[in-house]
């Protein structure tokens, strides 16, 4: 093959224009997840079936229930049931459906993808010795960081705040002619946006960390579970048999997750109120100073081996 020399072609980009590193970063490990996540077809179909089973679910309720009301004439006792008893009144979407299907059902889901994606994001960069290129470039840490944490946002927000927010839309495209419904339904889409982010941080905080600490994504995955395992069922639940007392479920990441999301919600069904939301608050706030001040001891530009 003829390669002909082009000579010298000035580059016209302009070299004072901000590096965006953060998003370089974010676009190669959402690629690099979903071909982890593709890799094998039929368990991909159903990881998929099973993250939106309760979406399907959730938005058949509401569809049934907006057409039988708004076909009352056809299904008169059938709209009655749905608009004056109390299983009709729970198909409304609500601060305590947005938490059960955001926490509740999605919990579980959150846990596989932090696993499945999250625990190679910086291990795997440092077994190949690739944060010494990433960090050679005009890219900083904290571009870094927040480029892997965009990773596991973007995941997590697929399985838990975009579709509870979808349906919040739906619910609002259904009821807006009934008084005081739209107001209602924009300040639970706000208050589901301020819980759902509770969701996506703290976990995604915490299997990043992990990742840090870890040189291949097997022993993060490993290192993750074990600390949430240890504090959710073992550590939390003994000590607090012991003693007889609920301030021990502070221990447990998962409750207060729970606790911050139903306040944030409004949903008083779920809350505990035998601990205060406070200091829930304060612990997971401790949680993340810890993983922020982990992630940037263990993420250099330059790694001295003695």
């Amino acid at each position: 093959m003829v390669i002909h020399d082009r000579s010298y072609s000035r580059w016209k980009g302009d070299r004072a224009a901000p590096v965006k590193g953060a998003a370089v970063v974010c676009e190669a490990g959402v690629k690099r997840g979903a071909a982890t996540v593709f890799r094998r077809k039929i368990w991909a179909i159903l990881l998929i079936l099973v993250s939106f089973g309760p979406f399907v679910f959730f938005l058949g309720a509401i569809l049934v229930r907006a057409y039988v009301i708004g076909n009352a004439s056809q299904y008169q006792d059938a709209a009655r049931f749905m608009s004056e008893s109390d299983f009709g009144r729970l198909l409304v979407f609500s601060a305590e459906w947005v938490y059960s299907y955001m926490f509740t059902f999605g919990r579980v889901l959150v846990m596989v993808a932090c696993v499945l994606i999250g625990a190679g994001l910086v291990a795997e960069d440092r077994r190949a010795n690739a944060l010494e290129m990433y960090l050679s470039r005009p890219i900083t840490v904290r571009q870094y960081l927040l480029g892997k944490f965009g990773v596991m946002a973007f995941y997590l927000a697929i399985i838990t705040v975009i579709p509870a927010s979808i349906l919040v839309f739906v619910q609002m495209s259904v009821s807006w002619s009934e008084p005081g419904e739209i107001t209602r339904l924009l300040i639970l889409l706000v208050r589901t946006m301020l819980s759902g982010a509770v969701l996506i941080t703290i976990p995604a905080l915490t299997i990043l960390t992990a990742s840090s600490l870890a040189d291949r994504a097997r022993n993060a995955a490993i290192l993750w579970l074990g600390v949430v395992v240890m504090l959710e069922f073992v550590v939390s639940n003994i000590l607090r048999d012991v003693f007889n007392a609920d301030s021990f479920w502070l221990l447990q990441l998962g409750f207060n997750i729970a606790q911050v999301m139903n306040k944030l919600l409004a949903n008083d069904v779920d809350l505990i109120t035998t601990v205060p939301v406070w200091q829930s608050a304060a612990v997971l706030v401790v949680w993340v100073v810890v993983c922020v001040r982990l992630l940037h001891a263990r993420v250099k530009p330059v790694e001295v081996v003695a």
